[in-house]
């Protein structure tokens, strides 16, 4: 049986932090392996005293702010903070005085000097399609500070001779004028935000547990990754060339799914993709009519066990035509009169046999933390309830993170159409058109 399916992925302290158990069992064969034996403690080791760190990073803003322009909206100042302080509390070293800064510029990329100053471009800001992949290169750029990156840099670039008289400045002894010129003279050269490959590496080990440990789901960092693969085939020119540095995002995306598999299981079916915050902020930056995005290629609907069809095939993506927005959504909430409500999956089909490209909606949404559906069809909306020993309620015992995926099974000449929503565990709720309206058939 035909299935039309979209879904909605719908982001110095001394001491160990919250999460160092878990990243420091022992491992097969595995890139991250190396970061695994060390503990904050030694990442510590011959670094850069504290107060060093945050006069070079203050000396570096003030050649920043003279070299970019930041966002000075307040809603997108404070929300980006929120999300960047979200992942830094957790992060080995919580305590340093986290800032974060947005530069308007829609190039791609993000950077830190140390010292907890933190600066993405709006064009990355207006790229990732959840708050779970805006935290995850922010839990990225946290990953550079608890690794002591800074203190790194200026070794190699003493090493390499091409700075004379770091070693007070290393040493603890590094004066305001010094540290001032220090920061200048990097920047001006393009070396200060050049990291190693390991470097970089470590940034994205780092980076996932802190993500995992503030909430959100892991495998939104996976898809920044793809995301990043993507942008890089079409439009390389729109990437800062700081990103020269960093492995293929190919490469990137193995190592955490791999890492996920052997030490996080189960972190990439829970925890926050997205927020309403995330998606107010984008409009404010001029992003609309962004799709819902896909449901996973390699999602595997099951077909109706009354057709006898094929069940280990999937449909084939529906056309742009069929994409929900999130101003469609938006709209349905409106007729519905649901305030507050945040998409969490979508698709968009036709469900009564019509020859127009479909136009039917369903979608499975968040409000106040619980999780309710509806459907509309051909401009009329329709509540999904679910009715248990005579009693009614439109709320599905699932948490957001649980809704997997949505979807429309059209009339045929078997049965008359469905809806369904799937769980993470692959638990259907299934719901049949009745000719008024839809009546809850249960959970498979």
């Amino acid at each position: 049986m035909a299935m039309l399916l979209v879904g909605l992925v719908l982001v110095s302290a001394m001491g160990g932090p919250v999460w160092a158990a878990d990243r420091n069992r022992s491992a097969g064969p595995n890139p991250y392996d190396k970061f695994r034996r060390l503990d904050d403690r030694a990442r510590a080791r011959g670094a850069m005293s504290v107060r060093d760190e945050l006069a070079f990073a203050e000396m570096a803003h003030q050649e920043i702010a003279k070299q970019y322009r930041f966002v000075t909206d307040p809603v997108i100042i404070n929300y980006v903070n929120q999300v960047g302080r979200r992942v830094a509390e957790v992060s080995g070293r919580p305590d340093l005085p986290y800032q974060f800064y947005v530069v308007e510029n829609d190039q791609i990329n993000a950077f830190t000097p140390g010292g907890g100053r933190i600066y993405i471009h709006t064009g990355l800001i207006k790229q990732a399609t959840t708050e779970g992949q805006l935290a995850a290169v922010l839990a990225h750029e946290v990953g550079h500070n608890v690794g002591y990156h800074l203190s790194a840099t200026l070794r190699r670039t003493q090493t390499t001779g091409l700075i004379i008289g770091i070693a007070g400045v290393l040493l603890g002894n590094g004066a305001v004028g010094q540290l001032g010129q220090l920061a200048v003279t990097l920047i001006a050269g393009g070396k200060l935000f050049q990291r190693s490959r390991d470097q970089e590496r470590e940034a994205d080990f780092l980076g996932l547990y802190d993500m995992h440990h503030a909430g959100y789901n892991t495998e939104e960092m996976n898809n920044m990754f793809r995301l990043l693969g993507s942008l890089m085939q079409r439009s390389p020119g729109t990437f800062d060339k700081i990103f020269a540095s960093h492995p293929p995002p190919a490469e990137r995306l193995q190592n955490t799914q791999r890492e996920i598999a052997q030490y996080l299981a189960g972190s990439d079916q829970r925890g926050v993709r997205t927020t309403q915050a995330f998606i107010n902020v984008q409009r404010r930056l001029g992003v609309t009519g962004r799709a819902v995005p896909p449901t996973p290629e390699d999602e595997v609907w099951p077909a109706s066990r009354d057709t006898g069809a094929d069940t280990t095939a999937s449909e084939p993506p529906p056309p742009r035509s069929r994409e929900v927005t999130y101003e469609d959504a938006e709209a349905i909430f409106s007729r519905a009169d649901l305030q507050g409500a945040n998409p969490l999956r979508a698709v968009r089909g036709d469900m009564l046999g019509s020859d127009a490209i479909g136009s039917d909606t369903v979608i499975a949404y968040e409000q106040g933390g619980r999780v309710g559906a509806l459907v509309d069809v051909s401009g009329r909306v329709y509540p999904l309830f679910i009715e248990d020993r005579g009693q009614r309620t439109n709320v599905l015992p699932l948490a957001p993170g649980d809704v997997a995926a949505v979807g429309i099974i059209p009339v045929s000449s078997q049965q008359r159409a469905q809806v369904v929503v799937v769980s993470q565990r692959r638990l259907r709720y299934v719901w049949e058109w009745t000719g008024r309206g839809f009546r809850y058939l249960g959970s498979q």
